[in-house]
């Protein structure tokens, strides 16, 4: 804990690098994901760019008893943090990754 601090300070640049860095988020999809551990059903969000797939960010929401409850939650989630109401912004290719073994 820093006692010297004083809120007369001047600020850094890097104290808003989460703004440069975070000006996709506007135009991302919002997805969920559920996951089953431990006998708890776990909700994270799934930020999504719509421009580049491969660049999405994941924020872990909370922890439920019922996957019926789970997904409840998510689909409020998801309709309160998305920026279009309706749903429009879709990531333009679902296979963003193609995986060939040969």
């Amino acid at each position: 804990m820093d006692l010297l601090f004083s809120k007369e300070s001047k600020g850094y640049l890097s104290d808003l690098s989460f703004i440069k860095e975070g000006k996709w988020l506007k135009d991302s999809e919002v997805r969920y994901y559920i996951s089953f551990r431990n006998g708890r059903w776990y909700l994270s969000m799934l930020y999504i760019w719509i421009e580049n797939p491969l660049q999405f960010m994941s924020r872990f929401i909370d922890h439920y008893d019922s996957e019926r409850k789970a997904t409840t939650y998510a689909e409020l989630f998801q309709r309160g943090i998305r920026k279009d109401a309706k749903g429009t912004l879709k990531v333009k290719s679902n296979h963003a990754i193609s995986i060939c073994f040969n």
